[in-house]
């Protein structure tokens, strides 16, 4: 039998309007000023937040879906166990927020609103892949697969010992024990995107081996497991969870490739 579920989604990022001129957005959703929700963009018709929800949804995973950002996105929200919370400024407070939200879950399922291809299919082989004892997992894609699914993107990679990556956007976390190393979680979500800054938390001796290309992930695993004090695994998931629209060039990518046209 499997364990109760949670999911959380922080949805709080903005994004400039002249950085983004063609942003697509749906209709009776204004700018704040220069600003626009980045979660509220639209490819091929449906807001990131929208393909997110509706992936979660489909896998018939989660038995409460979190919301975090600003209260204009209510409005893709289907049912009582949908709850969206306020944001805060920053994006980890906002991850915090959420799993203080689902604490009493054993289980939580983090992802950001940001992935335009993601699937029902990519997220269940993630869950699937996660180890039950470990307490933290979290999605890197090798790029080799990346790059079959999205060539010629912008995307930038981790080169490491055993292999070229991308960091995730999803994570399975006991929320229990992520919520006591609060300060932790702070640290680590502000370097969420890049495994070169992760690198650099974890000590000068990790950021050597990773700058001669000596690293490999069962390092980073080991030294996370030293400074978070609980069982952390790397999963390799699908790239639909690694494709992320975080730049101008993601984002007219994503455009283009879901309209059909070639990377």
């Amino acid at each position: 039998m499997r364990e109760p579920l949670a999911a959380v989604v922080t949805a709080g990022g903005r994004v400039a309007r002249t950085q983004f001129p063609a942003a697509d957005l749906p209709e009776g959703i204004e700018s704040e000023g220069d600003l626009l929700p980045k979660a509220l963009l639209q490819v091929d018709g449906r807001t990131l937040l929208e393909r997110v929800l509706e992936a979660v949804r489909a896998t018939g995973r989660a038995e409460r879906i979190v919301v975090v950002g600003a209260a204009s996105l209510q409005r893709w929200l289907r049912s009582p166990a949908e709850t969206l919370l306020p944001e805060h400024a920053e994006a980890h407070e906002n991850l915090l927020v959420g799993l203080q939200a689902v604490a009493h879950y054993p289980r939580a399922l983090y992802l950001t609103s940001d992935l335009p291809f993601v699937t029902a299919e990519a997220i269940c082989r993630f869950l699937e892949a996660c180890p039950e004892e470990a307490q933290l997992c979290y999605a890197i894609a090798r790029r080799e697969a990346f790059d079959a699914r999205f060539p010629n993107s912008p995307s930038v990679y981790a080169r490491m010992k055993d292999g070229e990556w991308l960091a995730g956007c999803a994570m399975l976390i006991d929320p229990s024990a992520l919520l006591q190393r609060a300060e932790w979680v702070r640290r680590v979500a502000q370097r969420r995107k890049s495994l070169w800054q992760l690198a650099m938390l974890a000590g000068w001796g990790v950021l050597w081996r990773f700058a001669t290309r000596q690293l490999t992930v069962a390092d980073v695993e080991r030294r996370a497991e030293q400074l978070l004090g609980i069982h952390c695994r790397a999963v390799e998931c699908a790239p639909e969870l690694a494709y992320d629209v975080d730049t101008p060039q993601e984002y007219e990518y994503a455009r283009r490739l879901a309209d059909g046209g070639a990377g």
